[in-house]
């Protein structure tokens, strides 16, 4: 019974992430000179992140060493979706946002 129920929380968690993803295109589609800067709201909501996720994705850009594929293998190491385009876009994101303005400006530089 106890497994019953949480496969129903499952697939209702499931459900909210499908209607955020669509409501946020629905949004961006409506918007879409604004959402070609999304915030990291955003970005979190279109990649969904976890507060863990984005924390240590965080903790990463902070400590950036000046090497885009340790960023890339740690990033990796964090979630699966970390990889090199969405890094760039979850970067353009923390501008928009104004977070670590100055670190993520460094790393998109370095891909340039």
């Amino acid at each position: 019974m106890i497994n019953n129920e949480y496969e129903k929380l499952v697939a209702e968690i499931e459900k909210l992430k499908f209607h955020n993803t669509n409501l946020l295109t629905l949004i961006g589609s409506l918007h879409d000179e604004q959402m070609q800067q999304p915030t990291i709201h955003e970005t979190v909501v279109m990649f969904d992140l976890s507060k863990v996720d984005l924390r240590g994705f965080t903790e990463l850009v902070q400590n950036y060493d000046g090497s885009n594929y340790k960023l890339e293998e740690d990033a990796l190491e964090i979630n699966p979706v970390f990889r090199k385009n969405n890094i760039i876009s979850i970067l353009k994101s923390f501008i928009t946002s104004e977070m670590l303005v100055d670190k993520s400006k460094e790393i998109l530089k370095s891909y340039h």
